[in-house]
């Protein structure tokens, strides 16, 4: 195959994988170049989009041909243990004009605050168990198609002034930011204070925002529906966290105390919604755009039932074996619409019927959803 770019250079070779608008290029001589996919003249750019037809795929997601499979294969995993210790490299010092950067396995922290090694070191532990936990799952994860070496961006603020000027939401406890898929996060809520010398940790908080946020990082780029964006972090928040380890026995309980119990859990975090809730049509939760879904009055109950059929998906519906959400997964990733997708899960069934469904497999967990009449 030859390639040709706008100024009359050629490349020589063969494509490996299309990402981000960039074509990873093997050439006749053995090395590897990346190609920006506007660079090319129209006959390459033609010529890129057939071999990607040819895939199956979409021009988003071109890079994930091939290895889905085995990504969706993966049995689901039951106990993931994080790092025990946490090794960071300094990559720059704090000034007036520049961050404190320090750097561990899969993460670039960016501090605005003078913060000791073994601070960090500490609460790191949550980020990079986070990761293997969602790397864990078989589902897919976009962020397991990052460049090699790349780092998932976490700008970590000493208060939270700063984090409201950097565009964390009021009330938040840290948010994802699509627009550079980074996470910010206060200093403030990962279990530490200022003395005015020092950060020092305090008694335990609960870490649930921020494995959420994570996961929204780790997970980002396909246009899945709200209710499995909100509901797949929802997933990871809710499973047992001790001391960089996620648990994942006992999930079912767990999950419905979340959404249902009036305390919530024992770390105070949950959706606390009780035992009855009336909702909207299913088909219509499924359909609701993202503006809707996440803001509003019903968000948190929209957050909590979002949990609740992705749960329902990932380990009860077909069977308990997720085939039909891995379906729908690989679907999005493929740049097919949500119509489609949707189809997948509904393996010939109504919405009324999966209604019906979804709604006896909550009643049976304590959970009685009262669905709006047609």
């Amino acid at each position: 195959m030859m390639l040709r770019v706008v100024g009359g250079k050629v490349h020589e070779g063969a494509i490996q994988f299309v990402r981000n608008e960039s074509i990873y290029f093997k050439t006749s001589e053995g090395s590897v170049v990346r190609i920006s996919m506007a660079s090319l003249n129209p006959a390459g750019k033609k010529m890129v989009g057939s071999w990607i037809w040819k895939q199956g795929g979409s021009k988003e997601y071109a890079s994930w041909i091939g290895t889905t499979d085995q990504s969706f294969s993966k049995p689901w995993p039951r106990t993931v243990y994080g790092p025990t210790s946490i090794q960071l490299k300094k990559v720059q010092s704090l000034s007036k004009k520049k961050l404190l950067i320090y750097e561990s396995s899969h993460y670039r922290f960016l501090i605005n605050t003078k913060v000791e090694p073994r601070v960090i070191q500490r609460f790191a532990v949550l980020f990079e168990a986070t990761h293997k936990f969602v790397f864990s799952l078989p589902i897919n994860a976009s962020g397991h198609y990052m460049e090699k070496g790349s780092k998932f961006p976490i700008y970590l603020f000493g208060d939270f002034a700063s984090y409201y000027r950097a565009g964390g939401p009021q009330g938040s406890a840290g948010v994802y930011m699509p627009r550079n898929q980074s996470v910010l996060v206060p200093m403030p809520v990962l279990g530490v204070r200022w003395t005015g010398r020092k950060w020092e940790y305090e008694k335990r908080v609960s870490n649930r925002v921020l494995s959420h946020e994570l996961t929204h990082q780790l997970c980002a780029g396909p246009a899945f529906a709200s209710w499995y964006i909100e509901g797949g972090a929802e997933y990871v928040a809710s499973t047992r966290y001790t001391h960089g380890v996620y648990h994942s026995n006992n999930g079912k309980q767990r999950v419905f105390d979340y959404v249902r119990d009036k305390d919530g859990l024992d770390d105070g975090s949950g959706r606390r919604l009780g035992s009855r809730i009336a909702m909207m049509q299913l088909e219509d939760f499924m359909k609701l755009p993202y503006a809707h879904f996440s803001g509003g009055r019903d968000a948190n109950k929209n957050y909590g039932v979002g949990l609740l059929l992705t749960y329902y998906f990932y380990h009860h519906d077909g069977g308990g074996e997720a085939k039909r959400v891995k379906q729908y997964i690989k679907a999005v990733q493929l740049g097919k619409g949500e119509r489609a997708a949707q189809k997948l899960l509904l393996a010939g069934r109504s919405y009324a019927q999966l209604q019906e469904e979804f709604r006896k497999f909550c009643a049976k967990g304590g959970i009685n959803l009262e669905f709006a009449k047609k």
